[in-house]
């Protein structure tokens, strides 16, 4: 049976090539997303997020949705909580359903506007999300 340091020094060393080989993948992402042909799978994407596919290459762009906290305070401080949109849940921030909102403002559009107003989207930096070898193209 090996003993607690020869264990201890094998993690160790595993955790030490694991860093290396993420400092690698890293740093292999930044080369293949600086190139012109990754850049144009990107264009598309690059203000509205999501992910898209062109010659076995993968990329995508997180979004998040950011409602302003006191424009929603705004919007419901005359209302009573039991009267609220469904698409609402009071936590310590306001959480907005988007399936629900999306819902509630295709119903009725006329009401739709002034949360549209609190409404934002952040995007994430772009990855690499999936290569499929058999798809790739030579230069």
């Amino acid at each position: 049976m090996a003993s607690t340091k020869c264990l201890a020094l094998q993690l160790l060393g595993a955790k030490e090539k694991k860093a290396e080989i993420e400092r690698q993948i890293k740093a292999l992402e930044i080369k293949l997303l600086d190139t012109k042909e990754v850049g144009t799978i990107l264009t598309p994407i690059h203000n509205s997020g999501g992910d898209r596919t062109e010659k076995g290459i993968t990329v995508g762009k997180s979004r998040e949705h950011i409602w302003d906290q006191s424009m929603i305070d705004e919007l419901l401080e005359a209302t009573p909580q039991s009267e609220w949109p469904s698409f609402v849940t009071q936590q310590n921030t306001y959480k907005i359903d988007m399936r629900k909102f999306k819902d509630f403002a295709e119903a009725q559009p006329q009401n739709a506007a002034r949360w549209h107003s609190a409404h934002s989207i952040k995007l994430g930096d772009p990855k690499i999300k999936k290569i499929n070898a058999e798809q790739l193209e030579e230069d």
